[in-house]
């Protein structure tokens, strides 16, 4: 089975819009799955711990061209994360939908996270000691990344990677500003990375 990742959307119409138009185009039979940060939060994380609700539209922006394009499963990323924790439940259809989205998935061979459950380094690194699972895929960064056993490979764009043998974490990089997405073969146990233009 096909798998189009991607990850960070932060609310961009436009960015989401030519990626999910790339997947139509080069992986149409492909499932589509998000790994979080679907929305963008405007309360910031030091300003959250003393925030009180006013509205909606303080924390988060629900555009409705932007809401079109959600027709996929996500994970929780830490901007959902955080706007589940200031808006007050049965206030928003859209945000209320997103309490029953889990923070991590299981598909053939591979786990699915948001990076914010990794520790980092100063050099946006993920730390993969911890790494049990043969292969992981995650964003957070907005760095495009490929590891095997915790070592940084190559991680070129259009170019079919095989991922067998050791364990392989792969970081997705953003739909905003970049564009980009990868593709995921579980049968062939390859993936692709995209950018879309």
């Amino acid at each position: 089975m096909r798998y189009a990742l991607f990850a960070d959307l932060h609310s961009s119409v436009a960015d989401t819009a030519a990626v999910l138009a790339n997947i139509r185009r080069l992986a149409p039979d492909a499932h589509l799955f998000c790994l979080g940060d679907v929305h963008e939060c405007h309360v910031g994380k030091k300003r959250a711990k003393r925030y009180s609700f006013e509205s909606l539209s303080l924390v988060v922006t629900l555009d409705d061209d932007f809401l079109k394009l959600i027709d996929f499963k996500t994970l929780l990323g830490n901007q959902e994360e955080r706007i589940l924790s200031l808006v007050p439940p049965h206030l928003s259809p859209v945000i209320d939908a997103l309490r029953d989205c889990p923070r991590k998935q299981r598909i053939e061979g591979a786990l699915l996270i948001h990076g914010d459950q990794l520790s980092w380094s100063r050099d946006f690194l993920p730390d993969l000691s911890q790494q049990r699972e043969p292969l992981l895929f995650f964003g957070h960064s907005h760095i495009r990344g490929l590891f095997r056993n915790g070592i940084a490979k190559p991680s070129p764009l259009g170019q079919t990677l095989s991922i067998k043998g050791g364990r392989y974490a792969v970081n997705l990089g953003p739909v905003m500003f970049e564009r980009e997405w990868c593709l995921y073969d579980s049968e062939q146990q390859t993936i692709v990375f995209y950018q879309a233009k």
